[in-house]
């Protein structure tokens, strides 16, 4: 009698577990306790069910929640499953496992599955499942690398990337997409299908009857909206060819913020996005929508083909090489932005700093600090906004670092230190030629940024690579108009009041580029080139200066 009633809740678990196989909507409130937005439920069930899936959602709209949500249940309901989390930068698959936390949390079914918590390492982030004849499901969040290794051994089968136009299409071409033609149980597929072809063929099956499970061997990408000279749309549009087609496995959605229902989001802070973002941002972030370009001074394709560098996030200086360092000073209640640039050819942004609320005495120690990582040549800061007394904090050395001296402070001239430091006054003529001049260097490719630091652990350089994307979105939002008169150009956001502190740095770093290359021209000195090699006079060739309209010398091979 016992063993019949056991044998009878086994079939009855093994029924309700089919259930919830063919019903993810109904198995994520069982299970996990959550509710879902009427568009949510949509998205989850293609999710579930298809087998490669582009997620576009604007912010706030849940797409790493969904990830997490997908990668839970397939891992409660399929034994021996394996659910990778990427993305571009390793926090970024850590919040998708933070995600998975937070339902580990809300869910005591979910917490009798596992082994144990969830568990954060340095380098990976995992939670296993109980197993009974086979080993147990797993989750885990890892590193991307920079050739996509970690992933290529894992051999997950599911594959949730978030913020995917950020992927490099290669890392997805050659490791990530591959992995599709991999199943749990190759041998066991290939007789499924044996089977089902000889009971078509016997007339007991039709074709419409044969059982595709398509639970297994997925690739789901979430991601913001963003630009159409991206991977990710070409990506797109082939799978919507695909649907045309009648293939099943193969969706798209893009999701703004107007589908999700009322109270879902803030729409105050929406609102406010919406009058402080430019038109193209504000479309790619919370719109979904993919755009050409975007509308400002600096045209988002001109930005991604300067991002194509070859180098990536520094946390400290190279040897032989020198650095300008471009400050944006603030007050207790703004922010205080750093851009570090390697002086070359091309100059490359190595590091972007941002700071909230940090007090004058904070910010010269930051600066010392970064001068003793980096070989830091010259230090360009905005006089106004703090600019003066921060100059004098910087000239007391405090805690011991050598004082940093105005150049052209005549006050300075007895005392000793490194004369590195040039006050620059923003007047109409100044902002002009600095935005003007770094958008010369971005047109001749000689001011680069870096690409994601796909093999980086550390959260530091994540947060440097996002300050970089920060810097980049700051610089999208810039618009040039005229005043009425027509004597003078104005650079600032669609809105008063717009944040552009990592602009500032920016343009004031590119500035400072071309006034060390414009006096190493006036003095006849050669120019230093990564590795401090000085290159001969002979070998040089002249462009023209964008901030003097003279001619300079260049090396003819760089």
């Amino acid at each position: 009698m016992a063993v019949e009633i056991r044998e009878s809740l086994i079939l009855e678990g093994m029924d309700l577990v089919e259930y919830y196989r063919s019903d993810p909507i109904t198995a994520a409130y069982d299970l996990l306790g959550i509710k879902l937005a009427p568009v949510q439920r949509i998205v989850l069930r293609d999710l579930w069910f298809k087998n490669f899936s582009i997620f576009v959602a604007g912010r706030g709209c849940g797409k790493t929640f969904l990830l997490a949500v997908i990668a839970v249940l397939s891992c409660m309901l399929y034994p021996s499953y394996r659910v990778g989390l990427i993305g571009p930068v390793f926090r970024q698959a850590k919040n998708i496992f933070g995600e998975v936390e937070r339902l580990y949390q809300r869910s005591s079914i979910f917490r009798d599955c596992t082994e144990k918590k969830p568990t954060r390492g340095s380098d990976t982030c995992y939670v296993r499942f109980k197993g009974t004849e086979a080993p147990g499901s797993h989750i885990e969040a890892l590193p991307l690398g920079t050739d996509g290794s970690k992933i290529r051994g894992s051999r997950f089968f599911t594959i949730c990337a978030d913020e995917f136009a950020q992927i490099p299409d290669t890392i997805f071409n050659t490791v990530i997409k591959p992995m599709a033609a991999t199943t749990r149980d190759p041998m066991e597929n290939v007789e499924k299908i044996r089977r089902q072809e000889e009971l078509v063929r016997k007339g007991i099956l039709t074709a419409e009857d044969v059982i595709d499970d398509s639970s297994v061997n997925k690739i789901l990408m979430a991601s913001s909206g963003y630009y159409k000279f991206n991977h990710m749309w070409t990506r797109m549009k082939a799978y919507w060819k695909k649907m045309d087609e009648g293939d099943e496995k193969y969706c798209v959605h893009q999701i703004p913020y107007w589908d999700m229902p009322k109270g879902f989001l803030d729409m105050d802070n929406i609102e406010e996005a919406k009058a402080s973002m430019s038109i193209a941002e504000f479309q790619t972030e919370y719109e979904a929508k993919m755009v050409s370009d975007s509308d400002g001074l600096f045209k988002a394709s001109l930005l991604e083909a300067c991002s194509r560098s070859g180098h990536t996030i520094q946390l400290k200086g190279e040897p032989g090489r020198q650095y300008i360092l471009g400050v944006d000073t603030a007050k207790k209640q703004d922010c205080f932005a750093v851009v570090v640039v390697e002086f070359g050819s091309p100059n490359r942004i190595v590091h972007v700093v941002e700071k909230e609320k940090m007090p004058f005495p904070e910010q010269a120690l930051f600066i010392h600090k970064l001068c003793d990582k980096f070989n830091v040549v010259r230090i360009f800061m905005d006089r106004f906004g703090g600019g003066e007394p921060l100059k004098d904090i910087l000239a007391l050395g405090l805690e011991n670092n050598e004082p940093i001296l105005d150049l052209n402070d005549k006050e300075h001239d007895p005392k000793a230190g490194r004369r590195i430091l040039e006050l620059c006054t923003p007047a109409p003529t100044w902002i002009q030629e600095a935005n003007f001049g770094t958008k010369a260097l971005l047109e001749r490719k000689n001011y680069l940024f870096p690409e994601v630091p796909l093999s980086a652990i550390s959260d530091q350089f994540a947060i440097s690579y996002e300050n970089v994307r920060k810097l980049k979105s700051q610089t999208l939002s810039i618009v040039m108009t005229q005043n009425p008169g027509g004597t003078t150009l104005h650079f600032d956001t669609p809105t008063k009041g717009g944040r552009k502190d990592l602009y500032s740095a920016f343009i004031l770093a590119g500035w400072g580029i071309n006034k060390v290359v414009a006096e190493n021209e006036e003095e006849d000195k050669p120019i230093l080139f990564h590795g401090g090699v000085v290159t001969p006079r002979n070998m040089v060739h002249e462009i023209v200066s964008p901030t003097t309209g003279r001619p300079f010398l260049l090396p003819n091979k760089f």
